[in-house]
């Protein structure tokens, strides 16, 4: 990774391409901050305030004069945090995901807001976040020449080069101490995909060329190039407008504290288990060529790296924009149990069958239907909203909302002796995300 990198920033020549707005939309427009007038400014989307100025420059009023400071060793960065600026003194150096969010990545050389950020060093900035669990010293880099991210360790180089540090203040202090993307953060839809609330976007669990199976993704990858996966098209779960993620989409699902990057994707193991450490692709291109060459990330090492759109290597995960007109997932699962497994003729015996809504949402118009033997069978006691239909009984309450029940009982004896099967079996109007779990059914043995 690391030689490649290398080859990437030699490919890079040092000139900044000059696109309009009208070609590419802006990550970090100056309307997305607040000027505090004291030489920083806060980040609307993000809440964070930023210092303008890199460590060892100084606010003019207007823009950073001075050379930034670099420092060797995150050690010496981190100390820079002593100092107190505009009247605070929390300042830290950014999460990875901090420095990530304010990444330009429709410029280049520097790949930041120059308006926000003015005379900011086309360098690799540190940050707080540990990578690589077996290298403890390991931290990962910003690169804002080109947006890419790196890691600290010293690989390909005589010596470490220095680097620069601008320092935060708010959001999450600590880099590790609830990872960056927890299982409370996403609703599991329970139809193969799961949302994120921090984004309000809906990902597919499983990449593309696998499928869901409940539980994990099961069968082959889908390894493509960017044009056969910028064409990736879905129905999954009832939506059509599943797309390619931007890469500050998909760079939104990499989990940095997972460090076990041998053999482990970074990402949420209990919201995408069994994730390829595979790099994969997103929809943005670059900025310096856009007609060659894309970004994707690399899940191993949780890092945006832009690559030929030729490769035909990468994998391939569908993401789309929750609306708030999305009808909200029910799940109906059915059970059903008997007082006793075998009764003599003309016995009586209690079914009791329950549905419950799994989902998320609430299911409309839910009803629960008792099959039984039709010629023998004798009602003893039925609830009152339970309607005869010929051979099956069928009960109807209120809308039963995300984890709710629906439990009845009927009382029968039956006038045939013999093994006799009785079934329960949920249904509802709204949509139900996993129909193989919506019946039960039992055995009882009438006997002389």
């Amino acid at each position: 990774m690391f030689k490649h990198a290398m080859k990437i920033k030699l490919f890079f020549t040092a000139f900044l391409l000059t696109f309009s707005a009208l070609t590419f939309a802006f990550d970090t427009p100056t309307e997305d901050f607040i000027d505090n007038n004291d030489g920083t400014v806060t980040h609307k989307k993000t809440g964070l305030t930023w210092q303008r100025c890199s460590v060892g420059q100084t606010w003019t009023g207007s823009s950073c004069s001075g050379t930034a400071s670099t420092y060797y060793d995150f050690e010496s960065a981190n100390a820079t945090t002593s100092n107190s600026f505009a009247g605070y003194n929390d300042w830290r150096v950014p999460c990875i995901n901090d420095l990530d969010s304010i990444i330009e990545y429709s410029a280049y050389n520097p790949a930041i807001n120059n308006t926000i950020f003015p005379n900011t060093p086309s360098n690799s900035f540190w940050t707080a976040s540990a990578s690589a669990s077996n290298v403890p010293s390991a931290k990962y880099l910003v690169d804002f020449i080109s947006g890419s991210n790196s890691i600290n360790t010293n690989q390909g180089y005589a010596s470490p080069p220095p680097r620069p540090v601008r320092l935060v203040r708010g959001g999450q202090s600590s880099c590790t101490s609830l990872g960056y993307t927890p299982t409370v953060d996403f609703t599991d839809n329970k139809n193969g995909t799961v949302t994120h609330h921090k984004t309000g976007l809906m990902w597919q669990r499983c990449p593309v060329g696998q499928l869901w199976n409940g539980v994990m993704c099961k069968g082959g990858l889908s390894r493509m190039d960017y044009n056969s996966a910028s064409s990736q098209t879905s129905t999954l779960a009832g939506y059509s407008d599943w797309r390619l993620p931007t890469i500050n989409e998909l760079k939104s699902i990499i989990e940095y504290s997972n460090n076990d990057y041998a053999t482990n994707s970074r990402t949420n193991s209990v919201i995408f288990p069994d994730a390829p450490a595979d790099p994969f692709w997103s929809s943005s291109v670059s900025v310096y060529d856009p007609s060659n060459i894309a970004w994707i990330v690399m899940f191993q090492f949780g890092t945006p790296y832009p690559v030929n759109k030729n490769s035909n290597i990468y994998d391939v995960r569908l993401v789309r924009t929750a609306l708030a007109s999305d009808p909200t997932p029910t799940d109906l699962s059915t059970t059903i149990s008997a007082s006793t497994s075998s009764v003599k003729l003309n016995e009586n015996l209690t079914y009791t069958a329950t549905v419950t809504n799994n989902g998320t949402g609430t299911a409309t118009n839910p009803t629960l239907i008792f099959y039984f033997p039709p010629r023998w069978t004798n009602y003893v006691s039925v609830p009152s909203d339970c309607v005869s239909n010929g051979r099956s009984y069928r009960c109807n309450a209120g809308d039963l909302a995300a984890g709710a029940s629906l439990t009845r009982s009927i009382t029968v004896n039956f006038a045939q002796r013999g093994a006799t099967s009785i079934m329960g079996l949920g249904i509802t109007d709204s949509v139900d995300t996993n129909a193989a779990n919506n019946s039960g059914r039992i055995i009882t043995t009438i006997t002389q």
